[in-house]
């Protein structure tokens, strides 16, 4: 059953945010970290076709600006009441007779309901509220230190500058109900007969707190000798500026065009990629060509370390940081641990590691980090099962099959490549469900949803690179 939470977030942004402007919360446990004025960072992608978790930091702006004053509130633009009810059932059967035989007869059905009732206000940080800030007051000295380790690591920082809050408590119920029955006679020197019924009922009851935030918007800061916020989100420029030697930033100035900076959408030596699914598939090809090269028992040994990872969220997150070191040139120093394991399977030159090897393993690492901890989970079970190659050609088709990502469409999944499996207790219907599509009950089809188009993309890169270390 999905979450009852992101199933709320879902169809609230499906109203209100067609344009993919606003980013989904994915927890109910995380909700109160994106209100306005919080402070986000986020590493830069390691692809064109996807982009990095936005990282919580536990900071306000107010905590990084002099003099201190309390932030101003932000405007409640707009509010919608909000009222979802589905009820849905699907039910079949077969029949299966020979002339003096016997006779095979079996019924399936599948319901399931789901309401929610809620008010949201729409919260914003208005433009000259944002001029204002950035015109009185400085950036605070010392820097803080978490911004200090974002500027080493190179990540961006945000302001959450709007947000989709909920105004009162919500009650969200889900129920699903499978019933089966069946029976046969088989005629012959002994006469046999049976039957045989049963059903399977879950029910699910989230209740979301008031004031719980369920998407949010973000500006860019830009801080070099100055600091500025970005109001264009279409223009991708680094927050950390180069600083003249022994120069700090100290005043204020305020510019919806930044003076510098400009962070272009991929690296110079990338080819230009077209952003469909042919442009996926090259890159990904790109970066299974550098596995080519590798010794047989380097990728076993690689893959044996990264399989436990998969279960291992924090683990995860600390191999990616420290090949993100290791790839900068730096000297990381690895605790004892599965991250440390990996890292140093990874071959070295001269004291740095071979940029061929741990490239590909850094953008497998990267495309990883985007998925749920549900996906990873299924992909450590797939990697056991042998079963990465299936997946891998189902996600593929589904992504061919939805181009033009940019619209909502109906996806048919081959029969071929599901076999008998379909369902909510199917690996592929968890998979693109995690991703924020709309798996259908009875035939086998997805909604594809635009703003899933990220975590896709992502998974198909995972089961790829996944798939050719197995082999």
């Amino acid at each position: 059953m999905p979450s009852a939470f992101k199933s709320v977030v879902r169809s609230v942004l499906r109203e209100l945010d067609s344009g993919g402007q606003l980013t989904a919360v994915d927890s109910l446990h995380s909700s109160t970290s994106f209100r306005p004025y919080c402070l986000l960072g986020r590493k830069p992608s390691c692809s064109l076709f996807w982009k990095s978790r936005y990282l919580c930091i536990d900071l306000s702006i107010k905590d990084i600006l002099e003099p201190e004053a309390p932030e101003p509130g932000a405007e409640c633009s707009a509010c919608f009441d909000f009222d979802d009810v589905v009820d849905a059932q699907v039910q079949g059967s077969v029949e299966l007779a020979g002339p003096g035989q016997g006779r095979i007869a079996g019924e399936a059905a599948v319901s399931g309901s789901s309401s929610s009732s809620m008010k949201v206000c729409r919260l914003r940080v208005g433009t000259s509220t944002l001029e204002a800030m950035v015109r009185g007051r400085r950036l605070r000295q010392p820097e803080p230190k978490i911004l200090q380790q974002l500027r080493r690591r190179g990540d961006n920082v945000y302001v959450v500058t709007e947000a989709l809050q909920t105004q009162q408590e919500v009650q969200v119920t889900q129920a699903r109900k499978q019933e089966g029955s069946g029976q046969f006679t088989l005629s012959g020197a002994v006469h046999l007969q049976g039957k045989g019924q049963g059903h399977l009922s879950r029910k699910k009851m989230v209740t979301i707190p008031a004031g719980s935030v369920l998407a949010f918007g973000v500006a860019q800061l830009v801080i070099g000798s100055d600091w500025d916020i970005l109001l264009l989100p279409e223009k991708k420029w680094k927050t950390f500026q180069p600083l003249p030697p022994g120069d700090k930033p100290r005043s204020s100035s305020y510019s919806l065009v930044p003076h510098s900076g400009f962070e272009a959408d991929a690296p110079a030596e990338w080819p230009v990629l077209t952003e469909d699914f042919q442009g996926l598939r090259a890159e990904v090809e790109a970066k299974l060509l550098e596995l080519e090269c590798w010794d047989r028992r380097l990728s076993r040994k690689l893959l044996g370390g990264l399989a436990p990872l998969l279960r291992d969220h924090q683990a995860l997150g600390a191999l990616e940081s420290l090949l993100e070191q290791g790839l900068g040139r730096e000297e990381p120093q690895p605790q004892d641990g599965p991250a440390r394991a990996v890292f140093e399977c990874l071959p070295r030159a001269s004291g740095a590691l071979v940029m061929e090897v741990a490239n590909p393993i850094f953008y497998l690492v990267g495309a990883l980090t985007v998925l749920s901890g549900t996906q990873q989970e299924l992909l450590a079970r797939a990697l056991e099962t042998g079963a990465l190659v299936g997946q891998l050609e189902l996600v593929g088709s589904f992504l061919e099959q939805s181009v033009p990502w940019e619209e909502r469409s109906t996806v048919p999944l081959p029969p071929t490549l599901l076999g008998s499996s379909w369902g909510e207790d199917a690996a592929a219907w968890t998979l693109l469900e995690e991703c924020g599509h709309e798996p259908q009950a009875g035939a086998p089809e997805v909604c594809w949803e635009p703003q899933a188009q990220g975590p896709t993309c992502a998974l198909y890169a995972s089961l790829a690179l996944l798939a050719r270390l197995s082999q």
